[in-house]
């Protein structure tokens, strides 16, 4: 049907895994993901008194993959340094837990980022003769409830200035607000603001639009932090529908099959039990994938996608929670005014590039048709492009 496939043709020869692997490793390089890449690396490389840094967006949208293009391009950027200083670490990550108990441990946590930093003998930072910690019969070391966290933390601390990472990521950090009753949703985030100060080490929060919670606990936290949103593709936007078409058309490029799937014709197929987020769409065509080739067809077909899509119960759920982040993000650029009002300035109908600027009411708000998107100067009109990057 095609003959423009962009995989090696050697793969056709090769086992279900070896193939698989191959499209696990590509990645998809989008708009969105380019710009948020590029002005990430801005921060990193200048981050000033900010050294906190937010990244949210929908669920499914690619922020883990930003997360590890940032870390490669951090190692490979450090390799000359790392030769004169080999205790050093570029770039460091952790995940946010939840516990069985489903609430964000702390103390788990810490722990957590010293073994992310490489950090030896951890067991070892606290004094066991008066802190309950103790080793079980698998020879896991156990903390105690009552053991504070001052000894840990002091550890953290010092392992950070002792690595100087670049960035220090906390993955799925929206599982930090699920904290146990009685306690401050302010604490975490002002911990995290202090050691990042203490320490000189950015820190980067990775997560959904419920990061956003965190947006007005503080005047110093506000100050000191940058937020970064990595937002879904629209369909009801041109450019958007357009750009959408062409990941759509690179990962088609990309599956190793005999025959190449034609899934431009299912763009719109694609798009509805992904909701836009190009993660959603890569993890689902990966499966479909799969099955293909499992049974030994020769390229994937419709069947392929409906049997292992998301239903439309869990489309209409992660939707619902993705309006309800985009709502809060469309009201905290639409305070600007508010903010003008609040210091006594003028209103402005212009932006700085001469474009007439509208606060969106209430009701549009809730309309995701009525939010267009502000056209940025030098932006390239929309066009069909090749895209993607192994």
């Amino acid at each position: 049907m095609y003959h423009t496939q962009q995989f090696p043709l050697e793969l056709l020869a090769k086992s279900i895994e070896v193939k698989i692997a191959y499209f696990d490793s590509y990645t998809m390089a989008h708009p969105r993901l380019e710009e948020a890449f590029n002005y990430l690396k801005l921060l990193v490389s200048n981050s000033g008194e900010s050294r906190v840094i937010f990244i949210y967006g929908p669920t499914g949208v690619g922020k883990t993959t930003l997360r590890l293009l940032i870390e490669k391009w951090l190692i490979e950027t450090a390799l000359p340094d790392l030769e004169a200083d080999p205790g050093r670490l570029p770039v460091a990550s952790v995940e946010a837990v939840v516990q069985k108990s489903g609430l964000f441990n702390s103390k788990d946590h810490v722990k957590r980022c010293l073994v992310a930093l490489n950090e030896p003998l951890i067991d070892h930072k606290i004094d066991y003769g008066t802190r309950g910690i103790y080793h079980n019969n698998n020879g896991q070391i156990v903390i105690e409830s009552k053991v504070i966290e001052t000894d840990l933390g002091w550890a953290l601390e010092q392992a950070l200035k002792h690595r100087k990472p670049k960035i220090f990521f906390i993955d799925e950090a929206h599982h930090m607000l699920m904290l146990a009753s009685g306690r401050k949703l302010t604490d975490l985030p002002e911990a995290i603001k202090s050691l990042a100060n203490r320490t000189e080490v950015v820190h980067g929060l990775i997560g959904t639009y419920e990061l956003l919670t965190l947006h007005d606990v503080g005047d110093q936290l506000s100050r000191r932090s940058v937020y970064v949103h990595f937002p879904r593709y629209r369909v009801d936007d041109t450019q958007d529908r357009e750009i959408w078409h062409s990941v759509v058309w690179g990962f088609q490029l990309h599956m190793p099959l005999p025959k190449q799937p034609d899934l431009i014709s299912h763009w719109d197929y694609c798009y509805e039990r992904s909701l836009g987020c190009v993660g959603i769409l890569k993890n689902w065509l990966r499966n479909a994938l799969f099955d293909a080739m499992t049974e030994g067809a020769t390229t994937v077909q419709l069947k392929h996608l409906e049997q292992r899509a998301l239903s439309v119960a869990q489309c209409r759920n992660i939707l619902k929670k993705i309006k309800e982040g985009e709502k809060n993000q469309s009201q905290i650029e639409a305070s600007a005014s508010q903010l003008r009002i609040e210091l006594g300035l003028p209103v402005k109908t212009t932006s700085l590039d001469n474009s007439h600027t509208q606060i969106p009411s209430e009701a549009q708000l809730d309309n995701p048709i009525h939010q267009s998107k502000p056209k940025n100067v030098g932006q390239p009109k929309p066009k069909r492009r090749q895209v993607g990057i192994k």
